[in-house]
């Protein structure tokens, strides 16, 4: 340990690596696993502190955490009892378009206590969780004990976790969650998860939707047509999955099959704007009425989706004209 009484360990975690950082925090003992990916790109941490912080001088993260419905919990029946009222505790999880984070306190009488920060990018939020019984056995360790590790064959060198781990990495190069987009990572990334197995049947389907839709923003629209279509056969009944065949069919110029995969997501989901929009676009030229009335069902449905305001109004003036010529 250096004069900050600091000192840090480094460990293989699934395809990347784990920096435990040893540190006071707010005048507390505390550790932080640092997560990294196999590009050395940090996607989390999982911050623990020993002894818990009062929140009630940490206005910002308490205000934070009032925001949050916590879920209580009780603590495991080794760490119970190390402190007086040491028994259960709140989680806290915030989900984000781009980083999630999450929070377990822990009430001393009146007031509540951070034992447990953690801030992930979101495709890695199922994957790392302050809530395991590993961590929670870290907190009022009684001198002497040796803490437990908190990854070992069981979880994060298994082969299910490796592959979300590939996934993730994909989610997190397709949607361009640390930067700009890049589609050859992505696609890289959800293949690798493929070929490593996924062991949920949902994941599987969405690793090969996922694939698809790289493949289609980098023009690879047959492959993109492939992958979806795999998804399909494991999980047949999802409109968004159909909607996305139908508008990768269209930019192939394949309109009857486009046509058919947008009928398939409306049937799926009969409120389904997008669809509906789609729809109407791909038989405008070719049936007149029904994409007016497919205009019109979207403008229905769309209401006030955010991010809708370009196509409602070309839905309204596409409804205007062809209200002219139908007859």
């Amino acid at each position: 340990m250096n004069e900050a009484g600091r000192r840090t360990e480094r460990a293989a975690w699934g395809m990347g690596e784990e920096i435990t950082v040893y540190r006071p925090t707010a005048d507390r003992q505390s550790e932080y696993h640092l997560f990294f990916d196999d590009r050395g790109l940090l996607i989390g941490y999982i911050g623990i502190l020993y002894e818990g912080l009062d929140l009630a001088s940490q206005r910002a993260y308490a205000a934070w955490l009032a925001k949050q419905v916590p879920t209580d919990f009780l603590l495991p029946a080794d760490v119970s009892g190390r402190a007086p009222g040491l028994r259960s505790g709140r989680l806290y999880s915030e989900q984000g378009e781009r980083v999630s984070a999450r929070a377990i306190t822990i009430p001393k009488g009146e007031r509540q206590s951070l034992y447990f920060d953690s801030s992930v990018l979101t495709p890695y939020f199922l994957l790392l969780s302050p809530y395991k019984p590993e961590y929670l056995f870290r907190i009022h360790l009684p001198p002497g004990a040796q803490p437990r590790a908190t990854y070992g064959p069981s979880d994060s060198e298994s082969r299910d976790y490796i592959a979300r781990q590939h996934f993730a990495k994909g989610e997190v190069a397709h949607f361009g969650l640390c930067g700009q987009k890049e589609n050859d990572a992505a696609i890289a990334a959800y293949q690798r998860a493929i070929e490593i197995g996924l062991s949920a049947p949902l994941l599987q389907a969405e690793a090969h939707h996922r694939l698809g839709l790289a493949y289609r923003d980098k023009g690879l629209l047959p492959q993109a047509v492939a992958a979806i279509e795999t998804s399909l056969k494991i999980r047949p009944s999802i409109p968004e999955v159909v909607n996305h065949l139908g508008k990768i069919c269209a930019l192939m110029g394949d309109k009857a099959r486009a046509v058919e995969a947008f009928h398939t997501a409306i049937g799926l989901r009969p409120n389904y704007a997008d669809a509906h929009f789609n729809l109407a676009e791909a038989i405008e030229d070719t049936e007149p009425r029904r994409a007016l009335t497919a205009y019109e069902n979207y403008l229905a449905y769309v209401e006030n989706t955010p991010g809708e305001k370009e196509r409602i109004a070309k839905a309204e003036k596409r409804i205007e004209a062809l209200k002219k010529t139908v007859k």
